[in-house]
């Protein structure tokens, strides 16, 4: 077989037919390709808030428009999340991918180049939405690639992909700011990305097969408009409409969301009365599985802990102490090297002691973030940034324990066919969860600076996120039941 055949030949997807068949023998390389896009992927949701005040100063740019250079892409991926997984069912998930990675990196060239502020928040919505087509075939791909002895260190990996990813974006970010590589500035953040696409796609390209869903899937156009415009009504006001103190239109768009999700839920329920949900955008189905239709409220408390933290702890290190950028990215090392260790190693504990693993571990990232609070406001500047260091290599460890252990939990029970509409769905909780995390632990945190420090916001604030790791664990032990075999 030549080695075009061998790249492009599709392998059937479990559960569907092929039963028996050996392994890809490319699957391994296929992952570090297959992660490479993940990372960069996160890298970009992060990096872009450390280099934000030198694309201001450089464009001439207003705080709004600021705001929007961020925002695009955050709205623009979360938006299409669940249409870029369906597409990559209907169309084939390796070449929706390579569309998707090709696309990213010609959207990151544009976004280094871009003349003024506005070009540059078209960008990065053409940028999130390349996001959006590649990301949730990865996920898709890990489903139906690896065997179930491998699913789960696989998963593993993406895990700790995802960790490293956000953790490095605020260190990235500060090295090239700092370096000003030719001149270049804020726009290397963008153009590191052309390198690693052009490794990424050309690495795919030889080692990820095609893997299809259902052939009957096509696309839900009307489903697709529904979903856009209600995730688009909720995350606009959560991540833009907050910082203009909640205006009338922001509750508007809060409004209609719910009236655009009803709509889109009793049509995704008629075609699938129809039609056998064949082209159902986020079909009926995927929530008669435990673990998805739990794994997602669970997803939302989760992750919206997790982003309210990282962006609390930026303001507190950056206004609050005056930390560099740099500094402050590596105060972040702790959580990301803990993260990346736990989610390497935590499938040995689950697969010995099954999903009370994880409940144990909603407790260690409370202690975590208890400790965390002890030495906040004491001592100079290095000192506190120093002693926070045990407390969030708990944070780490609890996080890098759940975070892989979720992803099985909530997609181990989908069949193939829907893999890229359920990781599609997955990801849109967690940006949900992440403009939740941002609007609700972030106001709080801002309510408490008025009249205080910011070290008394901090700390106040860190309860907050207490009792969002404790609501996660509450969740965890309601997924725990039947779901031992799916986390591992």
């Amino acid at each position: 077989m030549s080695t075009t055949d061998s790249s492009t030949r599709s392998v059937p997807a479990a559960g569907e037919s092929g039963g028996g068949q050996l392994p890809d023998p490319k699957r391994w390389p296929a992952l570090g390709m297959l992660l490479l896009a993940t990372f960069m992927g996160m890298l970009d949701v992060f990096i872009v808030n450390v280099a934000a005040p030198s694309i201001q100063s450089s464009l001439g740019a207003s705080f709004s428009q600021i705001q929007f250079v961020v925002a695009g892409y955050v709205l623009a991926y979360a938006v299409g999340l669940v249409t870029g997984g369906r597409i990559g069912d209907a169309l084939g998930r390796r070449r929706v991918f390579l569309i998707g990675l090709i696309a990213f990196g010609a959207a990151s060239l544009l976004c280094a180049v871009a003349p003024s502020a506005a070009a540059l928040i078209a960008f990065r919505v053409v940028q999130g939405l390349a996001a959006a087509l590649m990301l949730p075939q990865v996920l898709a791909i890990l489903q139906v690639v690896f065997p179930e002895e491998e699913r789960a260190k696989a998963l593993g990996l993406y895990g700790a992909t995802i960790g490293l990813g956000s953790v490095a974006g605020q260190i990235v970010g500060g090295v090239l700011i700092k370096l000003d590589l030719a001149g270049w500035n804020w726009r290397s953040v963008f153009l590191v990305n052309v390198p690693v696409t052009v490794v990424a796609a050309l690495g795919a390209a030889a080692s990820v097969r095609e893997v299809r869903g259902s052939r009957r899937a096509r696309i839900d156009h009307l489903g697709v408009v529904l979903l856009a415009a209600a995730l688009l009504l909720l995350l606009w006001p959560l991540v833009v409409g907050a910082d203009d103190g909640w205006p009338v239109w922001g509750w508007g768009a809060l409004a209609g969301s719910v009236v655009c999700f009803a709509l889109f839920l009793l049509w995704e329920r008629r075609i699938a009365h129809v039609s056998d949900a064949g082209h159902a955008l986020l079909p009926p189905r995927l929530f008669g599985h435990p673990g998805f239709a739990k794994g997602l409220p669970t997803a939302l408390v989760f992750y919206s802990g997790n982003a309210g933290l990282f962006l609390i702890l930026s303001y507190f290190l950056q206004d609050g102490l005056k930390l560099t950028p740099l500094a402050s990215g590596v105060v972040f090392l702790p959580l990301g090297a803990a993260f990346a260790v736990a989610s390497l190693q935590g499938k040995k504990l689950v697969a010995r002691w099954g999903t009370g693993v994880l409940v144990a571990a909603a407790v260690v990232m409370a202690a975590g973030l208890v400790l965390v609070r002890l030495p906040v406001g004491s001592g100079s500047a290095s000192h506190q940034a120093a002693l926070l260091t045990p407390g969030l290599l708990l944070c780490g460890l609890g996080q890098g324990l759940i975070a892989p252990s979720l992803i099985g939990l909530v997609l181990g029970g989908v069949a193939a066919q829907d893999a890229g509409a359920a990781s599609g769905g997955l990801l849109t909780a967690t940006q949900i969860a992440n403009a939740l995390g941002y609007t609700v632990v972030g106001g709080v945190f801002n309510a408490l600076l008025d009249g205080g420090t910011y070290a008394s916001a901090f700390r106040e604030a860190l309860w907050l996120l207490c009792a969002l790791a404790l609501g996660a664990g509450a969740l965890l032990w309601w997924l725990r039941p039947g779901q031992r075999a799916a986390a591992h």
